[in-house]
């Protein structure tokens, strides 16, 4: 993996961003199926490319089906996600655009259906994967075929119009 091979450029460094990655993916107070749904949608709103194909791949792996994949940038609109799958993707939404706004009654909705570890959790997770996203694009880290021949969520600056587009 060229990944590998980037950070392989600094074992120390390289050993304990792998620590806490492995530390970070531990969380076992949120389904998986949402835990990984919640990072593919902070990865979609970066635009981090091997972020999408091996978050898509991880989102399949947990359940998440090609239609919704397809439509995580217009999750509202599609009709297809439950009550909680919404839930999580406007947590990411919130905390992954900038400015970052989260809601008082998003994070008190969150906080009742996971409780205050697995909010922790949730969050923890959502922020490492802003990071390892802008941390992926800095070093020009390319996709590697996780989701080869298979559905891609897609960045969600393509689900928009453009900038002074009208609308």
């Amino acid at each position: 993996m060229e990944s590998g091979r980037v950070f392989a450029r600094h074992p120390r460094l390289m050993f304990d961003y792998l620590r806490f990655n492995r530390a970070a993916e531990r969380g076992k107070r949120v389904p998986k199926a949402l835990t990984e749904l919640a990072v593919l949608r902070a990865a979609t709103l970066v635009g981090c490319e091997f972020c999408l194909d091996i978050g898509s791949e991880f989102a399949r792996r947990a359940g998440l089906s090609d239609e919704k994949l397809l439509a995580l940038s217009n999750a509202q609109e599609s009709g297809l996600f439950s009550e909680d799958e919404l839930m999580v993707i406007d947590l990411a939404t919130g905390m992954t655009q900038t400015p970052g706004v989260v809601e008082d009654e998003l994070m008190a909705r969150v906080q009742e259906r996971f409780g205050a570890k697995g909010t922790l959790e949730l969050v923890q997770m959502i922020a490492w994967e802003n990071t390892r996203a802008r941390l992926n694009i800095a070093l020009d880290i390319a996709p590697e075929g996780f989701s080869r021949g298979k559905a891609c969520a897609v960045p969600a600056a393509a689900a928009r119009p453009e900038v002074g587009a009208v609308r």
